[in-house]
């Protein structure tokens, strides 16, 4: 790869996974102006701040140092004393307000699967690239080589392939392939232990595409293409109790292992000319930006919703400092699991760098 490409890989990867916290902070933004609730500031970056750009009904829109995502600061976040502030409001427009991010999330998810089918709808499972010395190599397969069925049942996409080999770990499985247009019948065992930058196969998948579907299928198919990711993510514990889980390659990553992560699909993508990956990339980051920031775990949006549901049972509010003691010694827990996870990106990373 040219030192061109390497870098412009990084750039549209560091704009993109900006483009997510942005779009996640619009959505707060947009929700607060429709509930009124005043919004002090809405900053492009982080702080410090840079510059202030310009004011619009009251809210400062400002350009801060570090040139990554953003930030909205809405009057009294914190204080209920505030009058016309978020702390203030009723629990009917907070609770609007802090689905806002993850309202808009979905909303980006929804589109970019939209987006990508129509562009290019999945036609299958094929073989992108295999690792030297491993079963998949052994066993003869070939990038290029469209997997139909795996012990005769067919499969749609990647993470039917994917699951159907973690639950056949040490097991020998028939892959029926289409190779040069003839089908190909291949055995591969599955090992139980394997590197940490490979997979149990040592091959990578990735879906074929083709465009035929109008809008109306592309929405269908990026609702349908959701779901699988939610089931997916569901059923993330049962994998982990049934050993179906490699600590080691599968681990939780921070920003610095999505930024690999994204930075090599943004490379794929260019190489092959397949930009839709991107877009499916997209979907499910924002996908999964949403239902982290929806789980009941305080400094998180989902945390303070789970306030807002105690104040609905008990009949009164929690008391507002108590209130921020939990989501500061909360967002101190997690910034230091942050940090190890951050640690492990940049020394364990889950991809070859």
């Amino acid at each position: 790869m040219s030192l061109f490409g390497n870098i412009f890989d990084w750039v549209l990867t560091i704009f993109l996974f900006g483009l997510l916290l942005f779009i996640h902070e619009a959505g707060h933004f947009v929700m607060a102006r429709l509930t009124g609730v005043k919004v002090e500031e809405f900053g492009f970056g982080f702080p410090p701040r840079l510059k202030k750009l310009f004011t619009w009904q009251g809210t400062e829109f400002t350009l801060n140092v570090i040139p990554f995502g953003a930030f909205v600061r809405p009057l009294g976040e914190d204080d209920p004393s505030v009058p016309g502030g978020l702390a203030s409001a009723s629990k009917r427009v907070r609770f609007a307000v802090l689905c806002g991010g993850v309202l808009a999330n979905l909303l980006a998810a929804v589109l970019a699967f939209t987006i990508g089918f129509k562009i290019a709808y999945p036609e299958g499972v094929m073989v992108d690239s295999i690792v030297a010395d491993t079963p998949a190599q052994q066993a003869g397969l070939l990038p290029g080589d469209h997997i139909l069925d795996v012990d005769g049942a067919t499969v749609q996409n990647t993470n039917q392939v994917i699951q159907y080999i973690y639950d056949h770990l040490g097991k020998e499985i028939t892959l029926r392939l289409e190779r040069g247009g003839q089908t190909v019948d291949l055995r591969v065992v599955p090992r139980s232990t394997w590197p940490s930058d490979q997979g149990p196969s040592g091959m990578v998948i990735t879906m074929a595409f083709s465009g035929r579907h109008n809008w109306f299928e592309a929405f269908g198919m990026g609702l349908t293409a959701m779901g699988d990711q939610v089931k997916l993510i569901a059923e993330l514990p049962a994998t982990i109790l049934r050993g179906n889980f490699n600590a080691s390659s599968e681990r939780p990553v921070g920003p610095v292992g999505i930024l690999d992560v994204t930075q090599q699909i943004v490379g794929s993508a260019r190489q092959n000319d397949r930009w839709v990956i991107i877009l499916s990339w997209i979907g499910m980051i924002n996908l999964a930006l949403a239902i982290g920031n929806i789980l009941p775990i305080p400094a998180l949006d989902g945390g303070r919703l789970l306030f807002i549901y105690i104040e609905a049972i008990r009949g009164k509010r929690v008391n507002p400092e108590k209130e921020r003691m939990v989501h500061a010694y909360t967002l101190l827990v997690l910034l230091v699991l942050m940090l190890f996870v951050t640690y492990l990106d940049f020394f364990f990373p889950v991809l070859p760098r």
